[in-house]
């Protein structure tokens, strides 16, 4: 009855016990020893460091999701296991260091219905953002594989994906970050829009969202040289100011129709990408310390000429490259937002790398 992620973390302490044991047989003791202590993501931070190095960003948030969800983890799994003769080894301290390397080394097989999995050695493979293969299931050869998209030479370290993560999702989950970003299609950073509660019309508007399955808070993810579907008729809507009900039905299904119908009228579309603009403004605020500052860490850690910033070492500058491409996108999405014609293709079209990320 345990979720997945439990179970496994169940099982990688129970190993870790039979690996302590001198007549275990343990199958797995030789894996099991390698494992490290700690992995340097966001499971191992103190609460003062998130909220120090994480302020203002939203990945803030996403944070103090992910330990919450595995404090509740600990204590459920805990007391289901208190009554088990070998409960003495599900301890809270083993259950964290269980649930961290999870965190790091855990996959979902995608062929098999993305079934959870956690693959001994494999799991050792580190993560390149160029590599465009995966490890997974292979009827075929009934085991797990894992092609390179490469040709390697002997004495080569092989890399494999960890999926399309930005440097915000890579901190928190794998304890590091890129050195530089590689790949603006991967990079986002998600801004929050919010339905006004002085809204005159708030309650209408809010009903009319929910018909239409949205809520009257909404997170979109921001990335260089795109806008999220939905993020310009989403802004319009909170944004325009109703004169009656109709008003709000009306301009409801121009915005979140059938797709086939659907329209941005001009009357509404400038207000909302003000509200974009604002939002920008303000999430730009909220982060600690400057740009300047953030640039100049980078520089004194001398950790761009690395291939990876580790948090267990680096915690400070990982965090620092992560806030830094997290402006960029929120400057640009700014800049760019209430521009039109060929000045908001030339924005984008712009090298993001140059503009925005290689300033350090």
């Amino acid at each position: 009855k345990m979720p997945e992620y439990w179970m496994l973390a169940l099982f990688l302490v129970e190993q870790y016990a039979m690996t302590q044991e001198e007549s275990s047989s343990c199958k797995y003791a030789p894996y099991i020893k390698s494992l490290p202590d700690e992995t340097g993501n966001v499971l191992e931070w103190t609460g003062r460091e998130a909220g120090d190095l994480l302020k203002g960003s939203p990945l803030e948030r996403m944070a103090y999701q992910m330990v919450t969800d595995v404090k509740q983890g600990v204590k459920e799994i805990t007391k289901l296991t208190k009554t088990h003769p070998n409960a003495y080894y599900v301890t809270e301290a083993r259950l964290r260091w269980a649930f961290s390397l999870l965190f790091s080394r855990v996959v979902r097989l995608t062929s098999r219905n993305r079934q959870l999995a956690l693959i001994p050695w494999a799991d050792m493979l580190n993560h390149q953002s160029d590599v465009r293969t995966y490890i997974d299931w292979d009827d075929k050869e009934n085991a797990v594989v894992f092609r390179g998209d490469r040709e390697y030479n002997i004495g080569d370290e092989v890399f494999v994906s960890y999926g399309p993560r930005s440097s915000g999702d890579l901190l928190l989950t794998y304890g590091f970050v890129p050195s530089t970003a590689t790949d603006p299609e991967i990079e986002k950073v998600d801004l929050r829009l919010v339905l006004d509660g002085y809204d005159p019309y708030a309650g209408v508007k809010k009903a009319a969202l929910k018909q239409y399955g949205l809520d009257s808070t909404w997170t979109f993810p921001l990335q260089l040289n795109r806008y999220p579907a939905g993020l310009i008729e989403y802004a319009s809507f909170l944004a325009f100011r109703p004169q009656s009900d109709e008003e709000v039905e009306f301009y409801a299904k121009q915005l979140f129709g059938p797709a086939e119908r659907r329209a941005i009228p001009k009357e509404v579309s400038q207000s909302g990408r003000e509200l974009i603009k604002q939002e920008c403004f303000n999430a730009l605020s909220r982060y600690r310390g400057t740009v300047e500052s953030d640039r100049l860490m980078l520089e004194e850690q001398e950790v761009i000429s690395q291939k990876s910033i580790m948090s267990q070492d680096k915690r400070p500058a990982a965090a620092a490259a992560v806030r830094l491409r997290e402006r960029a996108i929120l400057r640009k999405t700014r800049d760019v937002i209430d521009k039109t014609g060929n000045v908001v293709l030339d924005l984008l079209r712009r090298n993001p790398f140059q503009d925005l990320f290689n300033q350090y």
